[in-house]
């Protein structure tokens, strides 16, 4: 993999800029609250995020966390720009969420299902007749959960530079070809197939998926922070994206992501991604059944559970805690978001690197918060 030859010296890692921010209640739904910690779990956290910082060779780290009644805390950790030497701040930098995009573009599909507009069971041909005729009879139930038989991106389609101006031009790079198997049967991981969700969700609202996207969540939940990443994306305030490889530190390749608007070409800030796994957490926002579909495992035909839902994984920790979210990761960037429904604890990690080791950052930072709120 070739990449731009800039090197930047990482060893600046070592002088950490840490953060915490206040936010305007403009951009909310709720009246959100600073959290106050105690200065025990502040330096516990921030041992564990500077350790990461450090050894895994981070530019920059932004933490978000939600905690109970809609009380918030954020901090940030080394640079948004390494060259301008911009510190991180969680309420302002704009970090690629990666396939965190594809819980986004769920949230949107529950509430068009709210609005009987679609159903996950509804073969895609449907709303879609000019399909070819072995992927017409996929649902939606079957593309979000990676059950489709849609294969995930093959060669160099991950780094993609090329300007899609439709989900329909997208899909032509991968909707001719042969199923992996038939629907239903097996699981594999496709973002492609979240671009044939996206294309079936915008004829059925009759507007592009960016724009459903808007309406439906960023809108409602007053997320002004979350956007379709452009390549001219300048005059928002997105972070530089980064890449480690072989001792070495340097700026990411540019791509294009119109490729993959639903399944991995979004922007956040990790407040605002915060918030919106806290409006997740709850039925409310969505209706209680729409959630309810979304996040619970399908299942396999010999009845073992995927562990995934519809854009969103699910799980129990080594605590038996019920969690659900999702990973991300993409050019410049490694994402978490992690949301604990029958606590109200959601935290989010952002980092601007390419294929950044976590560590179990999210789930050691949750510990962290469940500790403080007993004293």
């Amino acid at each position: 993999m070739n990449f731009p030859s800039k090197i930047y010296h990482w060893y600046t890692l070592s002088f950490i800029l840490a953060f915490s921010f206040l936010w305007p209640s403009c951009t909310t739904t709720n009246q959100f609250k600073t959290l106050k910690l105690d200065e025990a779990a502040v330096h516990q956290i921030d041992s564990i995020c500077i350790a990461n910082l450090q050894n895994e060779h981070y530019p920059g780290l932004a933490i978000s966390v939600i905690s109970g009644d809609q009380t918030q805390w954020s901090r940030g950790y080394g640079y948004a720009n390494k060259e301008l030497k911009q510190a991180v701040n969680p309420s302002a930098h704009l970090f690629r969420i990666g396939s965190i995009s594809k819980t986004v573009t769920a949230a949107a599909l529950g509430r068009l299902m709210d609005k009987n507009q679609v159903g996950l069971d509804v073969p895609i041909g449907h709303y879609m007749p000019d399909l070819p005729s072995d992927k017409k009879e996929i649902t939606l139930r079957q593309l979000g959960g990676h059950l489709a038989g849609i294969r995930h991106y093959k060669g160099i389609e991950f780094l993609s530079n090329i300007r899609y101006e439709s989900v329909d031009e997208a899909m032509e790079v991968f909707i001719h070809d042969e199923l992996l198997y038939p629907p239903g049967t097996e699981y594999t991981y496709s973002t492609h197939g979240w671009t044939v969700v996206s294309a079936v969700m915008e004829e059925a609202a009759d507007k592009s998926i960016l724009e459903i996207i808007e309406d439906e969540v960023s809108e409602p939940l007053r997320l002004g922070d979350l956007k379709g990443d452009h390549v001219d994306s300048i005059h928002f305030n997105r972070v530089e994206f980064y890449e480690f490889q072989d001792g070495k530190g340097f700026e990411s390749p540019d791509v294009d992501l119109s490729n993959k608007w639903s399944g991995g070409g979004l922007l956040c800030s990790a407040e605002d991604l915060a918030r919106f796994g806290f409006a997740l957490a709850d039925p409310g926002y969505i209706e209680a059944t729409s959630l309810e579909e979304i996040t619970k495992s399908q299942m396999l035909p010999d009845k073992s559970k995927t562990n995934y839902g519809i854009g969103v994984r699910s799980g129990k920790d080594d605590n038996e805690k019920r969690w659900f979210g999702h990973s991300g990761g993409s050019i410049g960037g490694t994402s978490m978001l992690l949301i604990y429904p029958d606590e109200n604890l959601v935290i989010v990690t952002l980092v601007n690197l390419s294929g950044a080791k976590m560590n179990d950052l999210a789930w050691k930072i949750a510990d962290v918060f469940r500790e403080a709120n007993k004293k």
